[in-house]
């Protein structure tokens, strides 16, 4: 999957002239480089404010750093790297390109959904925070193999409980989801298509909700890890919902 965002890749000849004066063209290559190795080695966003901390720079350096090696990874057509950008921070993943390849590792396949899965990560991502049974009404099946797959892979996290009677849990998509669709924000959701009644609406849900809803998990994505766009599964995984 390619990672679309809003910024314009930028060459490092765009970019020197507006570096901060006490930083040498040396220096800068040298951040480049070591935004690589820190990039390789971890498996999830890396905040900008920690790149400046371990790269014992500002932030404003860091971004024209990042975006610098964006560009190199965007117009290199030998690479199948990109760095992707997202709200949380800045990831090495993988070009679209080279998924082919990847899928022939032996007994590895890329993560897929399957139609019921998407279908019931539409109305979460549009609809959260949501419970199982408002799930269940806006399909009008019942949904618990496939949230229970969603959870698995990280795509949805228990995000709090419905203050009624019996305090349901409600569903909310993480920031692997965004990352899995290529996306820095729930702000970037298309407008849906289908209108889905007023009354399956969850209560309290707002704009705000909508918008702030996959900064809540952050701490469940450190403690579980993040999922890469090109993430594989075994052959005892492959098998995913009704």
């Amino acid at each position: 999957m390619h990672i679309d965002n809003d910024l314009t890749p930028l060459s490092k000849e765009e970019l020197m002239p507006d570096l901060p004066n006490l930083v040498s063209e040396a220096d800068f290559e040298s951040m480049c480089a070591a935004l690589d190795g820190l990039l390789l080695l971890q498996n999830k966003p890396i905040g900008l404010e920690k790149l400046a901390e371990i790269l014992n720079t500002n932030i404003q350096t860091v971004e024209k750093v990042v975006l610098s090696r964006k560009s190199d990874f965007d117009n290199d057509e030998k690479s199948g790297l990109q760095i992707a950008i997202l709200e949380t921070g800045v990831q090495l993943a993988t070009k679209a390109k080279v998924s082919q390849f990847i899928q022939r590792m032996d007994g590895q396949k890329l993560v897929s959904l399957s139609l019921p899965a998407l279908e019931t990560l539409s109305v979460i991502a549009f609809k959260q925070p949501i419970t199982k049974a408002e799930i269940d009404a806006i399909r009008g099946v019942n949904c618990d193999g496939v949230v229970s797959t969603l959870l698995e892979k990280k795509l949805i996290f228990v995000s709090g409980e419905k203050q009624v009677i019996g305090k349901p849990r409600l569903y909310s998509t993480t920031q692997d989801f965004l990352f899995y669709f290529g996306m820095k924000s729930l702000k970037e959701l298309p407008i849906p298509s289908i209108d889905i009644p007023a009354e399956l609406t969850p209560e309290g849900q707002t704009k705000e909700n909508l918008e702030n809803s996959a900064l809540d998990e952050k701490e469940f994505n450190e403690s579980q890890g993040f999922m890469t766009i090109d993430r594989e599964i075994s052959e005892e995984d492959e098998n995913w919902e009704n």
